[in-house]
């Protein structure tokens, strides 16, 4: 087939599912694609204004790395920043890398299989998948666009297995980085397993070593593409929750898979479709693993023709689906966590089913192509094309219930439907009065939002600083923080985190709380009645200290202990309990990831700002002199001050990211020149 009735039949068939949201000018209202939308929001305002990837986002948790946090990469990863600049909207750059994803499979197939007709139907099938559909109504498309790449670049892993040319292992360079740029990490690093698990089954056929040789330089090439984003997100890791040593085993394999939840793959009802109808083992779901009846059964038929492709990619499926039990094989599931790189920073092995479903749609191939021999040698008049049509009406009629119904939920299957007009969407984060009064009233402060609203992302969109907040992977120590004093129920923490006003949806009744206000909040949940308390302690946001105490393993009970007062005293590493002068702090001038302190001190003194402990990155410097940052009360910075200084300047140190974006821009820019170079000759001889 040619390519572009390709892209026409599977781009009409993405318009024909997504009619609603396309034609209409719809959105998907899930509640994880509020937070996202957020933090975009507030962050493209400063790149677009300052030219530069915004690094720091003080409105969440007293402020995280951005880019080190995967929080704001979206725009790193080249093809979506070429279709935005063309003005596409991030829905749509989503259902492209859906048609994308079906040309993939279709190369891919055409080459496993070698039927054209087959490779279509696997192409379109693979696209209509419930787990990619899912991923783009909850919100979470950098999970479909990051498994989009499975099929093309495990093709183009093929083609350069059997052709050793510098053209191949660019492409397959070429968009294993892009599908590392991506970045959704899990999904990544799974991309990551399936494709070394080929090489090392491919390699050991025929020991070929020029193929060994493309292949890790190929790997080399894709991983400097995306090195601007993951290298300097390993010092991060080491210090968040994702880290293998602040982790816990338990964490890690939460939504594991139970055994008895594979009933979904022949009946997605079996524990109730998702949403509120679930009742299975997980947290919740919103979807069933399901990936179409027909496509199981002729995978299952692959099983009567086994060759070397089908075992593998049946050893891939088996794998996948223990390892996504995970506790409930823990033996199995501790091997991989406790000895392959990085893998202990996962949790959900659930989500490994999206390598075990990619298998099903390549291993239904071979079915459908065996299915046809099998006829093929007792009639000798049938034609190939009946099998093949049959098994895609069938396959397409069963999945698109499936897909139309995570689209358009039935009354009684437990999910609410996620679709509603843009306009609907944006009205959320609409000023209200509570957001007005924290504007007009803040300052130089930060929130506390309690019980419902400690999550909600409306605050960051206007730029308020909060203590609360979401995000997958936060500080470890500030992870720790909340743990040890009930969610920052402890009014010397909130004076530490320099809190001016507690935002509840329920009355409070404490003697250092004032009711200011009582306002009407728009929250992405609903419209509430919200109370605005002030606390009434001092909070500046940065102070000296007279009394230091060395950090120990009672730190939490003393900075909950209501006789702490965190502007008299600080709790730090590597300093020895000691007595210090108190100096003045003169001005503040702050920015997001630069901070000027103007201040008077006669002596040496000890200066605690109340900013989040992250000297990977930020550094701090008196008379263009780089200090030591020192640990405060667990989650803050300090530092000492001479006598006779006047200023100190914390920065943030982006240089590394600078360094690596340009390496990576420039190995995208020799590939694609060195690949259209011919093509581009070639034209240019046409004209003369």
């Amino acid at each position: 087939m040619h390519i572009f009735s390709l892209i026409l039949i599977y781009s009409l068939t993405v318009l024909f599912l997504f009619y609603d949201v396309i034609i209409l000018s719809n959105t998907f209202a899930s509640g994880d694609s509020f937070n996202p939308y957020a933090i975009h929001h507030i962050l493209d305002k400063i790149r677009l204004s300052s030219s530069e990837w915004p690094q720091w986002q003080p409105w969440i948790f007293s402020g995280m790395p951005t880019l080190e946090a995967f929080t704001y990469v979206n725009l790193l990863y080249l093809p979506s920043f070429i279709l935005d600049l063309l003005g596409t909207s991030d829905l749509n750059i989503q259902f492209i890398h859906l048609v994308v994803s079906a040309i993939g499979m279709f190369f891919l197939i055409r080459r496993l299989v070698g039927n054209e007709q087959i490779a279509f139907v696997s192409g379109l099938l693979w696209m209509l998948n419930p787990f990619l559909i899912t991923m783009i109504v909850f919100g979470h498309g950098s999970q479909m666009m990051t498994a989009a790449y499975f099929p093309i670049t495990l093709y183009f892993l093929l083609r350069l297995k059997d052709e050793q040319s510098i053209s191949n292992m660019l492409l397959f360079a070429l968009f294993l980085g892009f599908q590392l740029q991506r970045a959704h990490v899990q999904i990544a690093y799974y991309a990551c397993m399936l494709l070394g698990s080929f090489f090392v089954y491919a390699f050991f056929q025929n020991k070929n070593r020029k193929f060994a040789s493309f292949f890790c330089v190929g790997l080399i090439i894709a991983f400097l593409i995306a090195a601007h984003i993951y290298i300097p997100s390993l010092d991060y890791r080491a210090m968040s929750i994702r880290s293998g040593d602040m982790g816990s085993f338990a964490y890690a394999t939460n939504w594991s898979m139970h055994p008895k939840e594979l009933l979904t793959y022949i009946m997605p009802n079996y524990f109730g479709f998702g949403g509120s109808s679930y009742s299975g083992f997980m947290p919740f779901t919103d979807f069933p693993n399901y990936v179409g009846l027909f496509v199981l059964l002729f995978a299952f038929l692959s099983l009567k023709n086994l060759n070397k492709e089908t075992i593998f990619f049946w050893s891939v499926l088996i794998i996948s689906i223990f390892l996504s039990l995970g506790k409930y094989f823990e033996i199995f599931y501790q091997f991989f966590y406790n000895y392959l790189p990085f893998f202990n920073s996962f949790r959900v092995p659930s989500m490994i089913l999206i390598l075990s479903n990619f298998c099903l749609y390549i291993l239904s191939a071979y079915g459908v192509k065996d299915v046809i021999e099998i006829f093929k040698n007792k009639f000798k008049d049938f034609k190939p094309e009946l099998i093949i049509f049959t098994f895609l009406i069938v396959s397409l009629v069963d999945i698109y219930r499936i897909d139309n119904r995570i689209i358009n939920p039935d009354d009684d299957s437990g999910q609410q439907n996620q679709i509603t007009s843009i306009n609907n969407f944006e009205s959320v984060f609409k000023q209200d009065e509570t957001i007005s009064y924290l504007k007009d009233n803040l300052g130089l402060n930060r929130i506390y939002p309690a019980g419902s609203l400690f999550t909600d992302p409306k605050f960051k969109y206007h730029g308020i600083e909060s203590v609360g907040g979401y995000h997958p992977a936060k500080f470890g120590h500030y992870s720790e923080l909340l743990k040890n004093s009930n969610n920052l129920l402890s009014i010397p923490v909130l004076q530490f985190l320099n809190v001016k006003y507690i935002i509840s949806s329920v009355e409070i009744t404490h003697s250092k709380l004032i009711l200011e206000k009582e306002t009407i909040f728009q929250s992405v949940n609903g419209m509430k009645n919200v109370y605005i308390y002030h606390l009434d302690l001092s909070n500046p946001r940065a102070w000296f200290v007279r009394d230091v105490i060395k950090e120990d393993q009672n730190l939490y009970n003393y900075l909950n202990a209501s006789a702490f007062n965190p502007l008299k005293t600080a709790v730090v590493d590597n300093l020895e309990n000691s007595r210090y002068s108190v100096g003045k702090i003169l001005n503040i001038d702050w920015d997001t990831e630069k901070i000027i302190i103007d201040y008077e001190a006669q002596e040496k003194g000890i200066l605690v700002l109340s900013e989040i402990y992250y000297p990977e990155r930020w550094k701090a410097y008196i008379d263009n002199e780089e200090v030591e940052v020192l640990k405060a009360n667990g989650v803050l910075r300090a530092v000492e001050i001479e006598a006779g200084a006047n200023k100190i300047i914390f920065k943030y140190d982006n240089s590394l990211f600078k360094i690596l974006h340009t390496i990576s821009n420039l190995v995208v820019l020799f590939i694609c020149i060195y690949l259209l170079h011919p093509k581009v000759m070639g034209l240019l001889k046409n004209l003369r």
